[in-house]
């Protein structure tokens, strides 16, 4: 008989030493909700999307192709079809034009003294440069920076021009 009052204590204390045991779970899923929140879209991203968008693409107005020294004029809606650029390739000047300028890289705009200098391909020019632009290993084209406005840059090739906005 006297066994049953040490029986019951045992069971008491060991029932109060497992009741935290099994409480600890609870005891930190406020903290594993909130690291969850916190950092769950780091350790389980959403997908990307199966065709994303095109950052280089520029989607303003784009080329306006103008006028020629002759005074015709090219609708700028329709820029022309600039085929591959091979040795015996004949390109019109309005293609070569198309060609050379999709291959130049404006980095930005300088102001040195009065004069506005474009960041072109890592190199600076001004009004009147010539920018060469590569076709392939053996054929280089000269392209003319005609002007350069506060909004915009004139290239030419021969009696050809072409106006792009510049962003600001």
């Amino acid at each position: 008989m006297k066994k049953s009052p040490a029986i019951i204590l045992l069971l008491l204390t060991l029932a109060g030493v497992l009741a935290p045991l099994c409480a600890a779970p609870d005891r930190f899923e406020r903290t594993k909700t909130r690291i969850d929140a916190l950092l769950n879209h780091r350790l389980k991203p959403d997908p990307l999307p199966a065709k994303p968008a095109n950052p280089f693409l520029f989607t303003g107005s784009g080329a306006l192709f103008a006028v020629k020294n002759d005074g015709t004029t090219t609708p700028a809606n329709t820029p022309p079809v600039v085929p591959d650029t091979t040795p015996n390739a004949v390109m019109s000047d309005e293609q070569i034009l198309a060609f050379c300028v999709s291959r130049i890289r404006i980095g930005g705009q300088v102001m040195r003294g009065e004069r506005a200098h474009l960041l072109i391909n890592s190199a600076t020019y001004k009004d009147g440069d010539l920018i060469p632009v590569k076709a392939n290993a053996e054929i280089v084209y000269y392209v003319k920076v005609v002007r350069i406005s506060p909004g915009e840059v004139v290239f030419g090739y021969n009696d050809v021009f072409v106006t792009f906005p510049l962003k600001n």
